[in-house]
Protein backbone atom coordinates (compact mmCIF):
# COMPACT_ATOMS: atom_id res chain seq x y z
CA UNK A 1 0.00 0.00 0.00
CA UNK A 2 1.39 3.41 -0.99
CA UNK A 3 0.63 6.59 0.95
CA UNK A 4 0.92 9.95 -0.77
CA UNK A 5 0.98 13.10 1.34
CA UNK A 6 0.67 16.34 -0.59
CA UNK A 7 0.01 18.95 2.08
CA UNK A 8 0.23 19.56 5.80
CA UNK A 9 2.98 19.03 8.32
CA UNK A 10 5.35 16.12 8.88
CA UNK A 11 3.83 15.75 12.33
CA UNK A 12 0.47 15.14 10.67
CA UNK A 13 2.04 12.53 8.41
CA UNK A 14 3.63 10.77 11.38
CA UNK A 15 0.30 10.81 13.23
CA UNK A 16 -1.58 9.21 10.32
CA UNK A 17 1.25 6.68 9.76
CA UNK A 18 1.12 5.71 13.42
CA UNK A 19 -2.64 5.27 13.20
CA UNK A 20 -2.31 3.05 10.14
CA UNK A 21 0.35 0.93 11.85
CA UNK A 22 -1.82 0.61 14.95
CA UNK A 23 -4.78 -0.44 12.81
CA UNK A 24 -2.59 -2.98 11.01
CA UNK A 25 -1.50 -4.43 14.35
CA UNK A 26 -5.11 -4.78 15.46
CA UNK A 27 -6.03 -6.51 12.20
CA UNK A 28 -2.96 -8.78 12.44
CA UNK A 29 -3.73 -9.82 16.02
CA UNK A 30 -7.36 -10.33 15.09
CA UNK A 31 -6.37 -12.79 12.36
CA UNK A 32 -4.08 -14.80 14.60
CA UNK A 33 -6.38 -14.84 17.60
CA UNK A 34 -9.34 -16.05 15.58
CA UNK A 35 -10.13 -19.68 16.34
CA UNK A 36 -13.19 -21.84 16.82
CA UNK A 37 -14.64 -22.76 20.19
CA UNK A 38 -16.22 -26.06 19.16
CA UNK A 39 -14.48 -29.11 17.75
CA UNK A 40 -16.19 -28.66 14.37
CA UNK A 41 -15.11 -25.01 14.18
CA UNK A 42 -11.53 -25.92 15.09
CA UNK A 43 -11.40 -28.57 12.37
CA UNK A 44 -12.72 -26.15 9.74
CA UNK A 45 -10.26 -23.48 10.87
CA UNK A 46 -7.33 -25.92 10.84
CA UNK A 47 -8.16 -26.91 7.26
CA UNK A 48 -7.60 -23.31 6.21
CA UNK A 49 -4.38 -22.96 8.23
CA UNK A 50 -2.69 -25.99 6.66
CA UNK A 51 0.45 -26.04 8.82
CA UNK A 52 1.10 -26.70 12.51
CA UNK A 53 4.37 -25.32 13.87
CA UNK A 54 5.79 -26.90 16.99
CA UNK A 55 8.85 -26.00 19.01
CA UNK A 56 10.19 -27.89 22.02
CA UNK A 57 13.19 -30.00 22.97
CA UNK A 58 14.13 -33.04 20.87
CA UNK A 59 13.91 -34.96 24.14
CA UNK A 60 10.28 -33.94 24.62
CA UNK A 61 7.47 -35.95 23.04
CA UNK A 62 9.86 -37.64 20.65
CA UNK A 63 10.98 -34.36 19.08
CA UNK A 64 10.39 -34.11 15.33
CA UNK A 65 9.40 -37.77 14.95
CA UNK A 66 6.87 -37.51 17.77
CA UNK A 67 5.29 -34.39 16.35
CA UNK A 68 5.08 -35.90 12.86
CA UNK A 69 3.34 -38.97 14.27
CA UNK A 70 0.92 -36.83 16.30
CA UNK A 71 0.00 -34.66 13.33
CA UNK A 72 -0.51 -37.79 11.21
CA UNK A 73 -2.88 -39.03 13.93
CA UNK A 74 -4.71 -35.69 13.93
CA UNK A 75 -5.07 -35.80 10.16
CA UNK A 76 -6.59 -39.27 10.33
CA UNK A 77 -8.89 -38.52 13.26
CA UNK A 78 -10.16 -35.12 12.14
CA UNK A 79 -10.02 -35.50 8.34
CA UNK A 80 -7.23 -32.96 7.88
CA UNK A 81 -4.15 -32.60 5.72
CA UNK A 82 -1.98 -30.59 8.10
CA UNK A 83 1.75 -30.35 7.57
CA UNK A 84 3.98 -30.65 10.62
CA UNK A 85 6.79 -28.13 10.97
CA UNK A 86 9.06 -28.87 13.94
CA UNK A 87 11.93 -26.74 15.22
CA UNK A 88 14.08 -27.85 18.18
CA UNK A 89 13.76 -25.28 20.94
CA UNK A 90 15.21 -24.26 24.30
CA UNK A 91 13.99 -25.41 27.71
CA UNK A 92 10.38 -24.78 28.68
CA UNK A 93 10.91 -21.58 30.65
CA UNK A 94 13.12 -19.96 28.04
CA UNK A 95 10.70 -20.85 25.26
CA UNK A 96 7.85 -19.26 27.20
CA UNK A 97 9.98 -16.12 27.61
CA UNK A 98 10.51 -16.11 23.84
CA UNK A 99 6.76 -16.41 23.18
CA UNK A 100 6.08 -13.52 25.57
CA UNK A 101 8.73 -11.35 23.89
CA UNK A 102 7.33 -12.14 20.43
CA UNK A 103 3.83 -11.16 21.55
CA UNK A 104 5.09 -7.89 23.02
CA UNK A 105 6.89 -7.12 19.76
CA UNK A 106 3.78 -7.88 17.67
CA UNK A 107 5.42 -10.88 16.03
CA UNK A 108 3.93 -14.33 15.40
CA UNK A 109 4.80 -16.99 17.95
CA UNK A 110 7.63 -19.41 17.21
CA UNK A 111 5.26 -22.26 18.02
CA UNK A 112 1.55 -22.61 17.31
CA UNK A 113 1.07 -24.71 20.44
CA UNK A 114 3.09 -24.36 23.60
CA UNK A 115 4.18 -27.39 25.67
CA UNK A 116 5.56 -26.65 29.13
CA UNK A 117 5.77 -27.30 32.85
CA UNK A 118 4.06 -25.70 35.85
CA UNK A 119 6.57 -22.88 36.30
CA UNK A 120 6.34 -21.89 32.64
CA UNK A 121 2.54 -21.88 32.84
CA UNK A 122 2.69 -19.71 35.93
CA UNK A 123 4.79 -17.27 33.90
CA UNK A 124 2.24 -17.48 31.08
CA UNK A 125 -0.58 -16.70 33.50
CA UNK A 126 1.18 -13.53 34.61
CA UNK A 127 1.84 -12.37 31.05
CA UNK A 128 -1.59 -13.45 29.72
CA UNK A 129 0.04 -14.64 26.51
CA UNK A 130 -2.12 -17.77 26.03
CA UNK A 131 -5.52 -17.77 24.38
CA UNK A 132 -8.55 -18.80 26.50
CA UNK A 133 -10.27 -21.78 24.89
CA UNK A 134 -13.38 -23.65 26.01
CA UNK A 135 -11.49 -26.91 26.47
CA UNK A 136 -14.47 -28.70 27.96
CA UNK A 137 -16.31 -28.36 24.64
CA UNK A 138 -13.58 -29.90 22.51
CA UNK A 139 -12.08 -32.68 24.66
CA UNK A 140 -13.15 -36.19 23.75
CA UNK A 141 -13.17 -37.27 27.41
CA UNK A 142 -14.27 -35.36 30.48
CA UNK A 143 -11.36 -33.95 32.48
CA UNK A 144 -12.36 -33.70 36.12
CA UNK A 145 -10.55 -32.03 39.05
CA UNK A 146 -8.77 -34.16 41.63
CA UNK A 147 -9.07 -32.68 45.10
CA UNK A 148 -7.68 -29.15 44.90
CA UNK A 149 -5.95 -29.86 41.60
CA UNK A 150 -7.60 -28.16 38.63
CA UNK A 151 -6.39 -29.71 35.33
CA UNK A 152 -7.80 -26.77 33.33
CA UNK A 153 -6.77 -23.20 34.13
CA UNK A 154 -9.48 -21.07 35.78
CA UNK A 155 -9.33 -18.74 32.76
CA UNK A 156 -9.16 -21.65 30.25
CA UNK A 157 -5.75 -20.50 29.00
CA UNK A 158 -4.08 -23.92 29.41
CA UNK A 159 -4.71 -27.52 30.43
CA UNK A 160 -2.60 -30.41 31.64
CA UNK A 161 -2.03 -33.45 29.45
CA UNK A 162 0.53 -35.69 31.20
CA UNK A 163 2.02 -36.63 34.58
CA UNK A 164 5.56 -37.49 35.68
CA UNK A 165 6.39 -38.92 39.10
CA UNK A 166 9.42 -37.58 40.99
CA UNK A 167 11.82 -40.04 42.64
CA UNK A 168 15.38 -41.34 42.41
CA UNK A 169 16.96 -42.65 39.21
CA UNK A 170 19.61 -45.36 39.52
CA UNK A 171 21.85 -47.70 37.53
CA UNK A 172 20.04 -51.03 37.82
CA UNK A 173 23.23 -53.05 37.17
CA UNK A 174 25.06 -51.41 40.06
CA UNK A 175 22.24 -50.66 42.51
CA UNK A 176 20.11 -53.72 43.25
CA UNK A 177 17.80 -55.29 45.79
CA UNK A 178 18.13 -53.85 49.28
CA UNK A 179 20.48 -51.14 47.97
CA UNK A 180 17.69 -49.46 46.02
CA UNK A 181 16.67 -46.38 48.06
CA UNK A 182 13.26 -46.67 49.69
CA UNK A 183 13.50 -43.60 51.91
CA UNK A 184 15.24 -40.29 51.35
CA UNK A 185 17.80 -40.93 54.10
CA UNK A 186 18.95 -44.13 52.32
CA UNK A 187 21.02 -42.10 49.85
CA UNK A 188 23.14 -40.80 52.76
CA UNK A 189 24.66 -44.25 53.29
CA UNK A 190 28.48 -43.80 53.30
CA UNK A 191 28.79 -46.43 50.54
CA UNK A 192 27.27 -43.93 48.06
CA UNK A 193 29.66 -41.07 48.86
CA UNK A 194 31.15 -39.69 45.64
CA UNK A 195 28.97 -41.91 43.48
CA UNK A 196 25.70 -40.00 43.16
CA UNK A 197 24.49 -36.79 41.52
CA UNK A 198 21.87 -34.10 42.09
CA UNK A 199 20.51 -31.48 39.70
CA UNK A 200 21.79 -27.90 39.61
CA UNK A 201 18.22 -26.66 40.13
CA UNK A 202 17.48 -28.89 43.16
CA UNK A 203 14.73 -30.85 41.39
CA UNK A 204 12.47 -32.62 43.86
CA UNK A 205 14.38 -31.24 46.83
CA UNK A 206 12.77 -27.82 46.36
CA UNK A 207 9.25 -29.29 46.36
CA UNK A 208 9.97 -31.61 49.31
CA UNK A 209 11.00 -28.54 51.31
CA UNK A 210 7.47 -27.14 51.20
CA UNK A 211 5.12 -27.52 54.21
CA UNK A 212 2.97 -30.03 52.28
CA UNK A 213 5.84 -32.55 52.37
CA UNK A 214 8.92 -32.58 54.63
CA UNK A 215 9.34 -28.87 55.27
CA UNK A 216 12.07 -26.26 55.12
CA UNK A 217 14.25 -27.16 58.13
CA UNK A 218 14.34 -30.87 57.40
CA UNK A 219 15.25 -30.39 53.75
CA UNK A 220 17.91 -27.78 54.49
CA UNK A 221 19.70 -30.21 56.81
CA UNK A 222 19.19 -33.13 54.43
CA UNK A 223 20.55 -31.15 51.45
CA UNK A 224 23.65 -30.16 53.43
CA UNK A 225 24.31 -33.84 54.09
CA UNK A 226 23.50 -34.77 50.50
CA UNK A 227 25.95 -32.16 49.18
CA UNK A 228 28.75 -34.08 50.92
CA UNK A 229 27.69 -37.27 49.15
CA UNK A 230 27.36 -36.08 45.57
CA UNK A 231 30.13 -36.18 42.96
CA UNK A 232 28.52 -33.70 40.60
CA UNK A 233 25.43 -31.94 39.29
CA UNK A 234 23.64 -33.11 36.15
CA UNK A 235 20.45 -32.05 34.43
CA UNK A 236 17.29 -34.09 34.13
CA UNK A 237 17.40 -35.98 30.85
CA UNK A 238 21.10 -36.87 31.08
CA UNK A 239 20.34 -40.49 31.94
CA UNK A 240 23.28 -41.73 29.88
CA UNK A 241 25.50 -40.51 32.72
CA UNK A 242 23.65 -42.93 34.99
CA UNK A 243 23.58 -45.87 32.56
CA UNK A 244 27.30 -45.45 31.85
CA UNK A 245 28.12 -45.77 35.55
CA UNK A 246 29.58 -42.26 35.82
CA UNK A 247 27.01 -41.76 38.60
CA UNK A 248 25.06 -44.52 40.29
CA UNK A 249 22.03 -42.39 41.19
CA UNK A 250 20.33 -39.06 40.54
CA UNK A 251 18.74 -37.55 43.66
CA UNK A 252 16.09 -36.41 42.73
CA UNK A 253 14.51 -36.55 39.28
CA UNK A 254 12.13 -34.27 37.40
CA UNK A 255 10.04 -37.39 36.83
CA UNK A 256 10.78 -41.00 35.95
CA UNK A 257 9.52 -40.93 32.38
CA UNK A 258 12.95 -41.06 30.70
CA UNK A 259 13.76 -44.18 32.73
CA UNK A 260 10.62 -45.84 31.39
CA UNK A 261 11.61 -45.12 27.79
CA UNK A 262 15.21 -46.29 28.26
CA UNK A 263 14.18 -49.50 30.02
CA UNK A 264 12.41 -50.56 26.82
CA UNK A 265 15.75 -50.61 25.00
CA UNK A 266 17.37 -52.70 27.73
CA UNK A 267 19.33 -49.84 29.29
CA UNK A 268 20.41 -50.46 32.91
CA UNK A 269 18.20 -47.80 34.44
CA UNK A 270 15.64 -47.84 37.23
CA UNK A 271 13.46 -45.32 39.01
CA UNK A 272 12.16 -45.57 42.56
CA UNK A 273 9.54 -43.47 44.33
CA UNK A 274 10.18 -42.77 48.01
CA UNK A 275 8.04 -43.90 50.93
CA UNK A 276 7.73 -40.33 52.18
CA UNK A 277 5.82 -39.40 49.05
CA UNK A 278 6.26 -37.85 45.66
CA UNK A 279 5.64 -34.75 43.60
CA UNK A 280 3.68 -35.01 40.37
CA UNK A 281 5.29 -32.80 37.75
CA UNK A 282 2.52 -32.01 35.31
CA UNK A 283 2.94 -31.17 31.65
CA UNK A 284 0.71 -28.46 30.19
CA UNK A 285 -0.23 -27.13 26.81
CA UNK A 286 -1.82 -23.92 25.52
CA UNK A 287 -2.13 -21.83 22.38
CA UNK A 288 -0.26 -18.50 22.15
CA UNK A 289 -2.49 -15.57 21.28
CA UNK A 290 -0.06 -14.77 18.45
CA UNK A 291 -0.16 -18.31 17.01
CA UNK A 292 -0.32 -18.44 13.22
CA UNK A 293 -2.45 -21.60 13.38
CA UNK A 294 -4.50 -21.32 16.57
CA UNK A 295 -7.14 -23.80 15.43
CA UNK A 296 -4.56 -26.46 14.61
CA UNK A 297 -2.77 -25.66 17.88
CA UNK A 298 -5.93 -26.16 19.92
CA UNK A 299 -6.68 -29.39 18.04
CA UNK A 300 -3.18 -30.66 18.88
CA UNK A 301 -3.85 -30.00 22.58
CA UNK A 302 -7.21 -31.79 22.33
CA UNK A 303 -5.66 -34.72 20.44
CA UNK A 304 -3.17 -35.32 23.27
CA UNK A 305 -6.16 -36.17 25.47
CA UNK A 306 -7.58 -38.81 23.13
CA UNK A 307 -6.66 -42.48 23.71
CA UNK A 308 -4.51 -42.24 20.58
CA UNK A 309 -2.70 -39.15 21.82
CA UNK A 310 -2.11 -40.61 25.29
CA UNK A 311 -0.71 -43.78 23.69
CA UNK A 312 1.75 -41.67 21.68
CA UNK A 313 2.85 -39.83 24.82
CA UNK A 314 3.49 -43.17 26.53
CA UNK A 315 5.38 -44.44 23.50
CA UNK A 316 7.65 -41.44 23.01
CA UNK A 317 7.91 -39.92 26.49
CA UNK A 318 6.98 -42.61 28.98
CA UNK A 319 4.16 -40.50 30.41
CA UNK A 320 0.41 -40.10 30.27
CA UNK A 321 -2.21 -38.39 32.43
CA UNK A 322 -2.90 -40.00 35.80
CA UNK A 323 -6.43 -38.52 35.88
CA UNK A 324 -7.58 -41.03 33.28
CA UNK A 325 -8.56 -44.41 34.84
CA UNK A 326 -6.77 -46.43 32.14
CA UNK A 327 -3.48 -44.53 32.36
CA UNK A 328 -0.13 -46.02 33.31
CA UNK A 329 0.68 -43.09 35.58
CA UNK A 330 -2.48 -43.59 37.64
CA UNK A 331 -1.10 -46.96 38.73
CA UNK A 332 2.20 -45.36 39.79
CA UNK A 333 0.45 -42.64 41.78
CA UNK A 334 -1.86 -45.12 43.49
CA UNK A 335 1.16 -47.17 44.64
CA UNK A 336 2.41 -44.18 46.59
CA UNK A 337 -0.98 -43.36 48.05
CA UNK A 338 -1.71 -46.96 49.06
CA UNK A 339 1.65 -47.07 50.87
CA UNK A 340 0.69 -43.98 52.87
CA UNK A 341 3.00 -41.57 51.07
CA UNK A 342 2.06 -37.98 50.37
CA UNK A 343 1.27 -36.98 46.79
CA UNK A 344 1.65 -33.32 45.86
CA UNK A 345 0.68 -32.00 42.44
CA UNK A 346 3.05 -29.30 41.24
CA UNK A 347 0.64 -27.04 39.38
CA UNK A 348 0.76 -23.31 38.59
CA UNK A 349 -1.86 -22.75 41.28
CA UNK A 350 0.18 -24.70 43.84
CA UNK A 351 3.36 -22.80 42.98
CA UNK A 352 1.60 -19.45 43.20
CA UNK A 353 0.25 -20.33 46.66
CA UNK A 354 3.68 -21.01 48.13
CA UNK A 355 5.65 -18.47 50.11
CA UNK A 356 9.41 -18.46 49.67
CA UNK A 357 9.50 -21.24 47.04
CA UNK A 358 11.94 -19.52 44.70
CA UNK A 359 14.08 -18.28 47.59
CA UNK A 360 14.22 -21.82 48.99
CA UNK A 361 15.21 -23.21 45.60
CA UNK A 362 18.08 -20.74 45.35
CA UNK A 363 19.22 -21.62 48.86
CA UNK A 364 19.22 -25.35 48.08
CA UNK A 365 21.02 -24.75 44.78
CA UNK A 366 23.74 -22.86 46.61
CA UNK A 367 24.18 -25.65 49.15
CA UNK A 368 24.55 -28.22 46.37
CA UNK A 369 27.06 -26.05 44.47
CA UNK A 370 29.16 -25.27 47.50
CA UNK A 371 29.15 -28.69 49.11
CA UNK A 372 27.14 -27.68 52.16
CA UNK A 373 29.24 -24.67 53.14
Amino acid sequence: MAIRWQSGSRAGFRSISASILALAAVVWMGVYEASGQTLKELVEGAKKEGTLRGQWSENTFGGSAGMAEAVAGMNKKYGLNLKAQFTPGPDMQRLMLRVVQEAEAGQPASTDVYVGNSQAMLDATKSKVLKPIEWGKILERKLSPEGNFQPIAPDNSYLTFATTVVGIQYNSNLVKGADIPRKLEDVLNPKWKGKIAATPYAAGLREFSMPDLLGREYMLEFTKKLSKQIAGLIRCGEAERITSGEFLMLVMTCGGNDSIVLQRSGAPIGHTVLQEGTVLHMRYTGVPKNSRSPNAGALFAAFLHTPEGQALLWKHDGMDLHLYPDSHMKKEVEKVRSAGGKVIVSSPQWLSSLKGYQEMQKELEKILREGGR
